[in-house]
């Protein structure tokens, strides 16, 4: 754990081994100081699943737009760096998935433009929103990713034969 004033937390989470295939890393950052503070976040090409706890945390596009996370949001593959801003009172959990690791827990959605209906709009809440509540009542981010790691067991697929006969060809 970092700390750049004693009110600015922030720092990775190690993956247990079971969950090294899925996750490279989980990253906290709490801001209790008086004013904002920017990060950039640099290119993984992985996806990442952010969750807010505090005031409305801000990803800064290079085109000066400004994008508010409220709760939850997925980004990825993220292939360039980008800053992201968070307000005093503000709180960050990110998920870094690694490989093939989103769409094995998620799914992987089709393409589906004959569909009359919109999916979401069946949806009173986003699907991440339930998930959110649970790791907002946790006290620690260590807390935050035990229960997100026990959440995921029953959910995760094994890795696609083609997808792992990928990976094991990348390493030496």
């Amino acid at each position: 754990m970092n700390a750049i004033n004693p009110t600015y937390l922030h720092g990775r989470i190690p993956v247990p081994k079971e969950f090294e295939e899925v996750f490279s890393h989980f990253y906290f950052a709490i801001n209790e100081t008086a004013q904002t503070i920017t990060k950039t976040l640099l290119p993984s090409y992985q996806t990442m699943l952010i969750f807010n706890f505090g005031i409305h945390a801000f990803l800064h596009s290079d085109k000066s737009e400004q994008i508010e996370i409220d709760k939850c949001a997925v980004l990825g593959p993220v292939k360039k760096a980008f800053d992201y801003s968070l307000p005093p009172r503000s709180h960050i959990l990110i998920a870094n998935f690694k490989d093939d690791a989103f769409y094995r827990f998620f799914g992987a959605a089709a393409a589906a433009s004959h569909v009359p209906i919109d999916p979401d709009g069946l949806l009173e809440e986003n699907c991440f929103i339930t998930l959110w509540k649970r790791l907002n009542e946790c006290v620690t981010a260590t807390d935050q990713v035990t229960y997100l790691l026990e959440f995921c067991k029953p959910y995760l697929k094994d890795r696609n034969s083609i997808a792992a006969q990928m990976h094991s060809s990348k390493r030496p």
